[in-house]
């Protein structure tokens, strides 16, 4: 007693150790809320479980009614919440799948539907619903979500069976009613057999007239063969006839065939000769206008054609002449081309001259205007002696002017003539070059117009009169006037070729008046420049004379230099004036020269068509008496038309008048030939029948007369087939006799039959065939009942919890501790005893009033606390004598233990199905406290096992705790000697 108080001492006294002790306790609730909660009604949350579903069936026809087993499947799914249906793509679900998204996905196949209605095939295939599951996600999840598959499996197949059985009971119903129907025939049945037997028994008595009636058939049977052979010599008779008949009824038919065919075109000819007379007879009467007209045209033309004649002569003549002149004008050109090629070869030699003349008399204006203006300044300044000197200078230098001004003199003074020369030449010849060019042009477009205008007349008389020239005749006309239209032409072409030359010709006059009135501003400027010079060469003459030595030469001598002043400065303008005329002549040389290279230029084109009209004027002269000649004999062909006009009308009304009459007896033709012909196409489609008919009458005489042997014996068959009919009646009569009577039991079976199906199939609906679907119902009743997964795994978490609160106390609390060094090994038992005990009562209390407080409420609580108590003791004391004994390797031993009864407890499967490890498991499930425990702790919760499984759990458990403290305070008293006193202030402990 004294070492148990010293025990609880040393526990008092460490506030830790206290603590910890007490924390130990609650380790046992803690390892079973946390564990249980957590998994405390997984099936009652299936909802929450996430499952894919793709629908990828199609519906299909059966019976006559529409099956989507898919489509039905879903509709039920969404209505049922065991499993969270997530209803998606093939894709989406095999990325949820992927992704931990889904724990399951189920595929409903598109031959889902299809192969439900195979049922009735040779070879039916079974409906697959697929599913595919990620195990390594939730193996247990996995489980779950398979439970929903069967389930879904079996909906499957009652709705699938229940089709089925709606569609057998209806072939049930239609076969009732076939049942029915066919009972109601076999009523008819019996009827008829009743009436064939009252038939065969009239029949019987007529097979006895019949046979009597075939004896005497058979006697007259010989003189009908002989009738019969008669019969085939005349029908062999009647069908040579009637080929011969038919032979000729069908050339009849094609002669009157071919008749008709032709009256068609016969009436449409004679109709179109009526029509063709008339019109003839109308463009006889205009021809003969016609001819009138041209005979007095061709008569007309004859008396012109002495005129064309004498216009065509002179024309040639003409174009003689012309040709002589354009040779002269073309002469002209060149030498009018080679003079402005020359001017304007010199047109820059005088533009350099002009321009030099005025920078000169520039030079010499500037000079004198300087030297002048000193000189009077200096007369104004009374310097008489500088002023000598500069007039010395200037008189000194007079000559030199005088001599330039006079070279200047001379070349204006010859100017105005030569310019007005070139001017007056030019003037003239382009006047007359323009107005004979004009002249011929008009002369030449004349004449080629006429001749144009001739030829088409000739070509329409010859065209009028082709019928009546000769073809020599003809070809010399057509090649006179192919002549004169081509020099027709060439009279055009001359005349467009002279226009053209006519209009650069207007252009060069125009360019030489342009050129002409700059030349008289060129001659102006040089007179007033000539005038100028003049001027000045007087003052210089002045200048030069003037003695220096006469003070009145001096004073003279200022409006002297000043006038000299001014005339210098008006011949430099001159020259300016002078060089900007030469400048605009030489341009206007330069454009009459580009005037004449046109002139030029087109005299070549001048000269062809003046070669090309003279040769045309020659061809069209020569031709003049060849188309004179024609003309002639078209006035005399064109006379004697116009005497046989009148013949020619007279007999063109004649031909009129008689294809009228010829006309209007066509249709009464026509109509006989088309009667004939149907009357002759009757007899031609009735031949092939009438030979017809002859043959197989000759044939059928032939059969007949052949078989007549045959029928004799046939009758002698008859004959006797009769005498067996005869003595063969009294069976059939009995043979119907039985019929009927079947019949009549058959009707009365198949109405019983009927009324039967009838009665079984009148009750038959939707249950029935949901009754067929699924017979079966699972009524369950609990012998004990479990609320959920939590209770079920309680026993085994309660007591695994139990053992580790066992192992952690053993590794906290110092059990090889002693609290009083004079204790015994005995003593040292109880006071550890003691504390065990306690730890044991108190781990068991707070685990089982605790899970009693957050749900788990045992149906016997006082049973659920005994169990737990004895089985705490049982961990404690067996981990306390392990510790005990072996220390930290007994404390290891306990583990494993531990480890062996989690597997082989049987407290989350059944022992039975836990079959691993070569039966291990299954052979120490009856030796382990823990499997005890369990079967406590189920039966303490839940009942179900027997009230005796609580005292065979204790018994077992106290066998164990009797054990673990037997071997502990062994083990106590062979480790005693090796145990040290602790003071109950230290925290340490010897081993």
């Amino acid at each position: 007693m004294k070492t148990i108080k010293a025990e609880f001492k040393h526990i008092m006294s460490h506030k830790m150790l206290l603590i910890s002790i007490v924390a130990i306790m609650f380790i046992p609730f803690l390892y079973s809320v946390f564990f249980l909660k957590s998994v405390w009604d997984p099936y009652g949350n299936t909802e929450y479980l996430p499952v894919a579903v793709v629908n990828e069936d199609k519906s299909v026809k059966f019976q006559g009614k529409t099956f989507d087993v898919g489509d039905q499947l879903v509709k039920q799914l969404k209505k049922n919440d065991s499993l969270e249906w997530h209803f998606v793509s093939k894709k989406t679900a095999e990325a949820g799948l992927k992704n931990k998204k889904y724990y399951m996905v189920i595929t409903i196949p598109k031959d889902f539907s299809k192969n439900a209605t195979t049922i009735l095939d040779k070879n039916p295939k079974k409906m697959q619903l697929k599913y595919t599951t990620n195990d390594s996600l939730n193996y247990i999840g996995k489980v779950i979500s398979e439970t929903g598959v069967k389930q879904i499996n079996s909906q499957v197949k009652e709705t699938v069976s229940t089709a089925y059985a709606d569609t057998i009971f209806d072939v049930i119903k239609e076969l009732g009613t076939g049942i029915t129907k066919a009972a109601k025939g076999s009523q008819q049945l019996s009827d008829g057999s009743k009436t064939l037997s009252d038939g065969i028994n009239t029949y019987t008595a007529g097979v006895s007239q019949v046979n009597d009636g075939v004896i005497q058939l058979q006697t007259g049977v010989v003189p009908l063969g002989q009738g019969v052979l008669q019969l085939t010599d005349g029908a062999s008779a009647l069908a040579e006839g009637i080929n011969t008949y038919t032979a000729g009824v069908d050339q009849v038919n094609d002669g009157v065939s071919q008749l008709q065919s032709g009256t068609g075109a016969l009436a449409s000819g004679v109709g179109q000769l009526a029509t063709g007379s008339n019109t003839l007879s109308s463009g006889l009467t205009a021809y003969t206008n016609g001819v009138s007209q041209v005979n007095m045209g061709i008569l007309q033309l004859q008396v012109g054609s002495g005129s064309l004649a004498s216009g065509v002569s002179q024309l040639a003549n003409g174009s003689t002449t012309l040709t002589s002149g354009i040779q002269s004008y073309t002469d002209g050109v060149s030498q009018l081309q080679s003079g402005l090629a020359q001017l304007q070869a010199n047109s820059d030699a005088l533009r350099s001259g002009a321009s030099a003349v005025a920078d000169g008399n520039t030079q010499m204006a500037n000079a004198i205007s300087k030297n002048a203006d000193q000189i009077i300044n200096q007369l104004n300044s009374s310097d008489t002696s500088e002023v000598l000197s500069q007039v010395q200078q200037l008189q000194k230098q007079a000559p030199q002017i005088k001599q330039m001004l006079e070279q200047l003199q001379t070349t204006t003074s010859s100017l105005p003539t030569l310019l007005k020369g070139f001017e007056d030449s030019a003037n003239t010849f382009s006047s007359t070059l323009s107005d004979n060019l004009t002249k011929a042009g008009q002369s030449m477009t004349s004449a080629g117009e006429n001749i144009t205008t001739s030829s088409t007349k000739v070509n329409e008389v010859l065209a009028a009169n082709s019928d009546t020239l000769s073809a020599e005749d003809q070809q010399k006309l057509k090649d006179a006037l192919t002549a004169n239209q081509a020099a027709g032409e060439n009279i055009k072409s001359a005349s467009q070729n002279l226009q053209t030359i006519a209009s650069a010709a207007e252009s060069f006059k125009s360019s030489l008046s342009s050129a002409s009135t700059q030349l008289n501003s060129a001659v102006q400027s040089a007179n007033q420049l000539n005038s100028s010079a003049s001027t000045v060469t007087s003052l210089l003459d002045k200048l030069s004379n003037t003695d220096l030595s006469k003070v009145s030469d001096l004073s003279s001598l200022t409006s002297l230099l000043t006038e000299l002043k001014t005339n210098a400065n008006a011949l430099a303008t001159g020259a300016q004036t002078l060089k900007s005329g030469v400048d605009t002549y030489t341009n206007g040389v330069d454009q009459a020269s580009s005037g004449a290279n046109s002139l030029a230029t087109n005299s070549s084109l001048l000269v062809s068509g003046s070669n090309q009209l003279t040769s045309g004027l020659g061809q069209l002269n020569a031709q003049v008496p060849t188309l004179t000649s024609g003309i002639n004999q078209l006035a005399t062909g064109s006379n004697q038309l116009v005497a046989n006009s009148s013949a020619l009308t007279s007999g063109a009304g004649q031909l009129a008048s008689g294809l009228g009459q010829l006309n209007a007896q066509v249709p009464t033709l026509t109509g006989g030939i088309s009667q004939l012909a149907a009357g002759t196409s009757q007899l031609a489609a009735n031949s092939e029948a009438l030979r017809s008919g002859a043959s197989q009458l000759s044939s059928g005489l032939s059969q007949l007369n052949a078989q007549v042997p045959t029928l004799t014996s046939g009758i002698e068959q008859l004959a006797a087939g009769t005498m067996q009919l005869v003595s063969n009646s009294a069976k059939l009569t009995d043979g119907a006799t039985q019929v009927q009577q079947g019949n009549a039991k058959l009707a009365k079976s198949l109405k019983q039959g009927a009324t039967q199906v009838n009665d079984t199939t009148k009750n038959i609906s939707s249950k029935t065939s949901n009754m067929l679907a699924s017979p079966t119902t699972l009524k369950h009743s609990n012998y004990s009942k479990v609320p959920n997964y939590g209770y079920a795994l309680a026993p085994y978490m309660l007591s695994v919890a139990l053992f580790v609160g066992a192992l952690t106390f053993s590794t906290i609390y110092p059990v090889k501790r002693l609290s009083d060094p004079d204790a015994s090994a005995t003593q040292w038992w109880f006071s550890k005893v003691s504390i065990g005990l306690l730890v044991a009562l108190g781990s068991s209390l707070i685990e089982v009033l605790l899970m009693f407080a957050v749900g788990l409420q045992p149906q016997h609580l006082a049973a659920t606390l005994v169990n737990a108590f004895f089985f705490a003791m049982t961990s404690v004391f067996l981990v306390m004598f392990l510790s005990i004994a072996f220390g930290n390797v007994g404390r290891f031993i306990a583990l494993l233990f531990l480890v062996i009864q989690l597997g082989s407890s049987g407290g989350s499967f059944p022992i039975q199905v836990t079959r691993a490890m070569g039966g291990f498991f299954q052979a120490v499930n009856g030796y382990l406290p823990m499997t005890y425990s369990v079967y406590g702790f189920r039966e303490s919760l839940t009942s179900g096992l027997g009230s005796q499984q609580i005292w065979i759990s204790i018994g077992v458990q106290l066998i164990y705790i009797i054990a673990s403290l037997a071997f502990m305070w062994l083990a106590m008293n062979i480790e005693r000697s090796k145990v040290t006193y602790v003071d109950v202030d230290r925290t340490s402990e010897s081993e």
